[in-house]
């Protein structure tokens, strides 16, 4: 197989890189961008003559398409904004593509090309990192085990276990998914019907295994809420999403908001016409990174409560990942990172068989996607917790 990262250079394809080329039956590895430079640093530090740095830029598509067409699948980790255009490349290339998620809209946008996908051969999966992704899959394997379905909680939440440094400011992803999750309103399902908040409403209190603790969320927009109702159905009549970012971060990136530097309204700056969403985010990206990756433990959550042989039931699935000692990378890095990778291969092998545009939940077979993802030494776990009441006589 050969398969193409564009993004390659990026936070997530750190784990993403690695894992392809600990495949076997995996003949090239693209590792593409803007930058080739950054690009053959990558493949350099892989040490595998399978590790190939292409340059090429996702916002030309007559460029991008004549270069997919010499590889069998594209995993997408740049930004969510480019979804749409790259997964486009793709279908008229005749690759099959996957992505970590459009952010809802972009997400609705990109099924809106379902036809085509299938016009072409090609399976292109929605979302498939940690959350959106095995969130999902959690969701659908839980909801098959019940009769009927009236809510779903999904949650992500996290803690440094190691490295990093005092007073380095790193985000966990890229900044520019984090300003619009923060001042986006995010979408939630109440009485069936999909109704949007505002960002950062909703606070709850959650407690997760150690390190982790009690920790404060929020509602954020995000793309589970645009296919796992339908998906999943059984009457299910509430479903949203939060998550816990540690206070300090948390506080920060709301500050940036309410001030005003992550709009992305055009001011005119001595004459020239700038935004402050790339102004701020291109100060922060540019910032000094710390001499030792932040590592951290990454937890997904997803609860299901309804009915099962007339009992109420409520079950409960965490997907939790420890950082990955030889990639030296964190279990946020991992669980992001090393979804796609196993989708790639999963649709360049046959695996999934769907044509057309699909959400991870639609895509893989849960036990045997869960049994992926901790093979090979990947250490992301999935436990089910269940709760079973007996209805009083």
């Amino acid at each position: 197989m050969d398969i193409l990262i564009l993004g390659g250079y990026g936070a997530m394809a750190q784990s993403t890189v690695p894992d392809l080329l600990s495949a076997r039956e995996v003949n090239r590895v693209g590792i593409a961008g803007r930058s080739l430079a950054k690009a053959e640093g990558v493949a350099k530090a892989q040490h595998d003559d399978r590790a190939a740095p292409i340059a090429v830029d996702a916002r030309d598509s007559a460029a991008l398409v004549r270069e997919l067409r010499n590889w069998d699948c594209v995993i997408n980790s740049t930004w969510y904004d480019l979804n749409v255009p790259i997964m486009e490349a793709a279908i008229s290339a005749g690759a099959h593509y996957c992505d970590l998620g459009g952010l809802y809209h972009q997400t609705l946008r990109q099924l809106a090309l379902d036809a085509r996908a299938k016009d072409a051969g090609v399976t292109c999966v929605l979302g498939i990192g940690s959350t959106p992704g095995t969130m999902n899959v959690m969701g659908m394997y839980g909801a098959g085990k019940l009769d009927k379905v009236e809510k779903v909680m999904l949650r992500s939440s996290g803690a440094v276990v190691s490295g990093g440094e005092p007073g380095k400011f790193v985000p966990p992803y890229a900044i520019r998914t984090i300003f619009d999750e923060f001042s986006l309103d995010a979408p939630i399902l109440r009485k069936g019907k999909i109704r949007f908040v505002s960002a950062l409403s909703g606070l709850e209190r959650s407690e997760f295994m150690p390190p982790v603790g009690v920790v404060e969320g929020y509602y954020t927009i995000h793309s589970e809420l645009a296919t796992m109702p339908k998906t999943i159905g059984k009457g299910v009549q509430e479903m949203d999403f939060i998550v816990a970012f540690p206070p300090e971060f948390r506080e920060t990136i709301a500050a940036l908001v309410r001030l005003g530097l992550a709009s992305r309204e055009a001011l005119v700056v001595e004459g020239t016409t700038v935004r402050p969403y790339d102004v701020t985010s291109t100060v922060i990206d540019a910032l000094p990174k710390p001499k030792e990756p932040e590592l951290d433990v990454d937890i997904q959550r997803c609860v299901l409560i309804g009915e099962r042989d007339g009992n109420p039931t409520t079950l409960r699935y965490e997907a939790v990942t420890w950082p990955h000692k030889n990639w030296n990378v964190g279990g946020g890095v991992v669980d992001t990172g090393v979804p796609p990778s196993i989708a790639a291969q999963w649709m360049v092998k046959g695996l999934i068989k769907d044509r057309g545009v699909i959400p991870p939940e639609v895509a893989f077979e849960p036990i045997a996607y869960f049994k992926e993802l901790s093979a090979r030494g990947r250490g992301i776990q999935v436990v089910e917790y269940a709760e079973e009441t007996q209805p009083l006589n």
